[in-house]
């Protein structure tokens, strides 16, 4: 459907309603809402108001449906990134006697550490794993980021390098 700047429109997904102000591109306009706010919208979003049924329920009940689907879908989503799990490889929290420990040994632990804690948050609910590997050489964190090329996952390196962020 073309909107012309001036046609009254009713958006899709908000209970809002609004008057197209300018023609940005074929599939995007700016619309003017009833509050007093300019949006930019996708054409996909909004439906031409016909002189006289200017109300949301001329237009049938999808919008409501639509509209209370998304709020579900959000509360489920805020659900999930409460579920994050820290993992610090340090070797001074994995073992009391690491001082004894030559430093292939203590790689080990932390790798095994590392293996635990993936297996850990892929089979439960945990949304996002933070290995914290600290900075040093790399020799940990180049062990870490292999380990998780082999399960396929996507990380990031945190900002100052000291640990990996892992979204599941």
């Amino acid at each position: 459907m073309k909107f012309e700047v001036g046609n009254k429109v009713l958006f899709k997904k908000d209970n809002q309603k609004g008057i197209v102000i300018k023609v940005n591109s074929p599939y995007m306009y700016t619309v003017l809402t009833d509050d007093g706010f300019e949006i930019r919208v996708s054409i996909d979003n909004l439906v031409k108001v016909v002189s006289g049924s200017d109300k949301i329920n001329s237009y049938g009940t999808i919008f409501s449906s639509k509209e209370s689907n998304v709020h579900l879908r959000k509360s489920k989503k805020n659900q999930k990134r409460k579920n994050t799990l820290k993992v610090d490889l340090h070797i001074e929290l994995l073992s009391d006697n690491y001082h004894y420990l030559d430093n292939f040994e203590i790689v080990q632990i932390q790798i095994n550490e590392c293996y635990k804690s993936i297996e850990k948050a892929l089979n439960s609910d945990i949304y996002k794993l933070e290995i914290i590997h600290g900075i040093g050489e790399g020799v940990l964190r180049n062990e870490v980021h292999a380990i998780l090329r082999k399960y396929n996952l996507r990380f990031y390196l945190s900002k100052d390098g000291g640990a990996t962020e892992i979204f599941l």
